[in-house]
């Protein structure tokens, strides 16, 4: 039986809040968000200098170094965690990797760096994190808009994401009796440091442009508002969903 009391006293008392590729983009956004709130905010991110760099310029968040693409490092970064915080209410799971090649020149090498961050690192990820997670809990995959969609150039990285989509899936299943909702974002263009309108060439970015019926791209911020919300007490009857905040562009029909 649904328990509403459980999930009120999740929500109302101070949470502890894991971001993984936390120190850059959509995961530094949505901890600057959530940090705004009565959380502790811990972001992991894999450059040390870079994390060093983030945690002077934001002091209300707690920065761990790991890589997430290595088993090792997952299970001693979300130990040390729990050393500190005990439990872990919500968990994004955002840190990924996009490697945009053609078909025939996927090296294995590029193959492992894909699956072992994309799927692999975001798989264990859960299961590390979750011997810390109280019932009534929740996580949040950052998935991508191009494994709803074919992309040339996407196969690799939009097959990583769309078999993590099914674990989404089956997790909220096998989780349920525990209460912990499990939940994903998928994000479509969207502007970061490493990917925005600025540094796209004039040609391809009116090609682009042109396929999203809001006309611009996303912003960070924008995508973090939604991971807000899934992991909040306002989404407590969403479940093993995939929300897409592309600014329609999987929605738009094929030309005729």
């Amino acid at each position: 039986m649904y328990n509403q009391q459980i999930r009120k006293e999740v929500f109302f008392m101070t949470k502890n809040i894991v971001i993984t590729g936390g120190t850059s983009g959509i995961g530094l956004a949505t901890a600057k968000l959530l940090a705004n709130e009565q959380t502790n905010v811990i972001i992991i991110g894999k450059n040390s200098e870079n994390n060093r760099a983030v945690q002077v310029a934001n002091p209300n968040l707690h920065v761990y170094t790991a890589d997430l693409g290595r088993l090792n490092d997952i299970k001693q970064v979300f130990t040390k965690i729990h050393k500190t915080f005990n439990t872990i209410d919500s968990l994004f799971i955002n840190a990924g990797f996009g490697l945009f090649k053609p078909f025939t020149e996927i090296t294995e090498q590029d193959f492992d760096r894909s699956v072992d961050l994309n799927y692999k690192g975001a798989f264990f990820t859960a299961q590390s994190a979750l011997q810390y997670m109280p019932n009534g809990s929740n996580m949040v995959f950052n998935l991508s808009w191009t494994h709803h969609r074919g992309l040339a150039t996407s196969t690799l990285y939009s097959s990583t994401k769309a078999a993590t989509s099914y674990l989404i899936k089956s997790l909220a299943l096998e989780l349920s009796d525990r209460q912990i909702r499990i939940n994903a974002v998928s994000p479509g263009y969207t502007n970061t440091s490493q990917f925005n309108e600025q540094s796209i060439e004039t040609d391809r970015l009116k090609q682009m442009l042109s396929d999203v019926p809001e006309g611009r791209f996303g912003s960070a911020e924008e995508i973090g508002n939604v991971v807000k919300f899934l992991m909040s007490d306002e989404a407590s009857y969403v479940n093993g969903q995939e929300v897409i905040v592309d600014g329609g562009l999987t929605s738009v029909q094929a030309g005729v």
